[in-house]
């Protein structure tokens, strides 16, 4: 889809650059609250060939809200179990993952990201005020007061002369610009943006193979086998991932030759069981951007932050950032003050860094290659595990700073992802909870005495966009402005018992700004969130 080079740039509220899983995700968000957006990709087409391998439940909500869950469903694996092994094959970690994760769908999901892409780009498509403008490189950048100008010429013209290259450049125009083009962003290079690098490098030899026939395949394994660390995990229904790691940055043309990919793999898998589809080398790193926002540009995804696949995050750190970025954008382009896209940053590379930080370690435990120090952690790993302690888990961060409500004592609810979980309203179908609560700004209360005498407060909550639901029977004289729902399994009222809560305001990407203990304090709470949307200079702030 492509529109008219006369189209006056101006008509666009933000550019993306980049239109990876990151930069779908957010065109549509943003798209689907009638902003205009520009997205502008080197390449012709879908890359059509997998390069992440999994996603967590948090993804798996935010495809919900837009509305393509089910389909994507169709094309990813639920796993249960991931296995880290010994060269002996010993278990020496057995992480175990729940179907029903606290954002409501499994924990661990494997991917064919084909199958993602095709159904993020038929919803940007089909969503009114997005354009997908292919074959365009972006060059040059510039602000220009409260826009940004960005220059872009066809990828086939790169590296060389073209005749008529200024007739087929283009320029745009927007308010914002956002990069989502990857670890090699021309948009963070170009405002010279540095990196803080973890200072963890590995090559690896990834290969990918379509399934033929059902085979006999670990689903997802982790060999830490120091002669060759390997990984072995299902990449969707149909298709298969192994990775080795190489001694070498630069493989050998020995090392990507199929007849060596099926020598590697033949313990496992045979030609006439699989179709090799994809041999790439690749280094994984751990970099993160020292900034994430250069006055009206931002960055997101690969752009920002590159991690190990230790962890599986990668991008579903990106998407977290698409979901960040999108409400923030949403409000600053109807009026809320520019600088609550300050606390993107504030939020999201606190976050990115203790994932990465995380990742890191276990990689570097997972791909010793001293045999020494390699059977010192299989031992020590064994004997946790002979013991019964169970492998410490790793808790994703909240935030705890950016936009959120004064940091008060006994607030443990503030900057928390809230949970998903099922509930239902009359006559008592069940729903998932994001499906009866909407998309935007949430006011969730213990029951209705917690939101009574407080109409006025209510009001101005409406004005945002804010929803009310109780657990129970809604205030009386409130029909259809308040949302009651039946806990069923009673998740909510355990989680508000937990953070001693009587009502909490979450945002529009299920982080708590902030919680009430009582009636009496609601009503400050709601008013600093109110104002701090729409602060002007001198207005004061909600933001920690």
């Amino acid at each position: 889809m492509s529109g008219p080079a006369s189209r006056p740039a101006e008509d666009y509220d933000v550019l993306v650059v980049g239109y990876g899983p990151a930069g779908m995700a957010l065109s549509a968000l943003l798209g689907r609250q009638g902003h205009r957006v520009a997205v502008i990709e080197r390449y012709a087409g879908l890359y059509n060939l997998p390069r992440a391998a999994t996603f967590d439940d948090d993804v798996m909500r935010l495809l919900q809200k837009l509305g393509i869950a089910g389909r994507v469903a169709v094309g990813t694996r639920v796993q249960r179990r991931y296995d880290w092994c010994n060269a002996e094959g010993e278990t020496l970690i057995g992480n175990e993952f729940s179907d029903f994760g606290r954002s409501g769908w499994p924990e661990f999901n494997m991917m064919f990201q084909p199958v993602l892409e095709r159904e993020l780009d038929a919803l940007c498509r089909r969503t009114p005020g997005v354009e997908i403008i292919r074959g365009l490189v972006a060059t040059d950048f510039r602000q220009t007061g409260d826009a940004v100008e960005v220059a872009a010429r066809p990828a086939d013209e790169l590296g060389r002369a073209a005749t008529g290259s200024e007739d087929r450049a283009r320029k745009f125009t927007a308010r914002f610009a956002v990069g989502c083009d990857g670890g090699n962003s021309s948009l963070r290079s170009s405002l010279g943006i540095e990196i803080d690098d973890y200072g963890f490098q590995e090559p690896w030899l990834v290969c990918d193979f379509r399934l033929t026939r059902e085979v006999d395949l670990p689903m997802a394994l982790q060999y830490g086998d120091p002669e060759q660390p390997t990984s072995i995990i299902s990449i969707g229904p149909h298709h298969h991932r192994f990775s080795f790691m190489l001694d070498e940055a630069v493989p050998s043309a020995e090392a990507v030759d199929p007849a060596q990919v099926w020598h590697r793999v033949k313990r496992w898998i045979a030609p006439e069981d699989a179709e090799l589809i994809r041999v790439a080398p690749y280094t994984f790193r751990s970099t993160v951007a020292r900034e994430w926002k250069r006055g009206r540009f931002l960055l997101a995804g690969d752009a920002a932050h590159q991690m190990p696949p230790f962890l599986g995050q990668g991008m579903c750190s990106g998407f977290r950032d698409a979901h960040n970025l999108a409400w923030k954008l949403d409000l600053v382009l109807r009026g809320a003050d520019d600088e609550l896209l300050e606390t993107y940053a504030a939020e999201r590379s606190p976050h990115v860094r203790a994932i990465t930080e995380k990742a890191v370690e276990l990689g570097r435990l997972q791909t010793i290659r001293d045999k020494r120090a390699a059977r010192l952690r299989d031992e020590e790993l064994l004997r946790r595990r002979r013991s019964g302690q169970l492998p410490e888990g790793f808790r994703f961060p909240g935030y705890r700073t950016g936009f959120l409500a004064a940091a008060a004592p006994g607030d443990t609810a503030r900057g928390q992802l809230f949970p998903q979980a099922w509930v239902a309203q009359p006559p008592g179908r069940r729903q998932r909870f994001d499906d009866v609560s909407g998309g935007g700004w949430l006011l969730v209360a213990w029951d209705a005495s917690a939101i009574a005498g407080r109409d006025d407060d209510l009001a101005a909550w409406r004005t945002v966009g804010g929803s009310v639901l109780v657990l129970g029977a809604p205030a009386n004289g409130e029909p259809g402005a308040v949302t009651a729902i039946d806990d069923v399994d009673g998740v909510y009222r355990r989680w508000l018992d937990e953070h001693a809560c009587a009502a909490v305001v979450v945002r529009p990407d299920w982080y708590v700004y902030g919680s009430a203990v009582s009636a009496g304090s609601l009503g400050s709470l709601l008013r600093a969130c109110v104002s701090g949307l729409y602060r002007r200079p001198g207005a004061g702030t909600s933001q920690a």
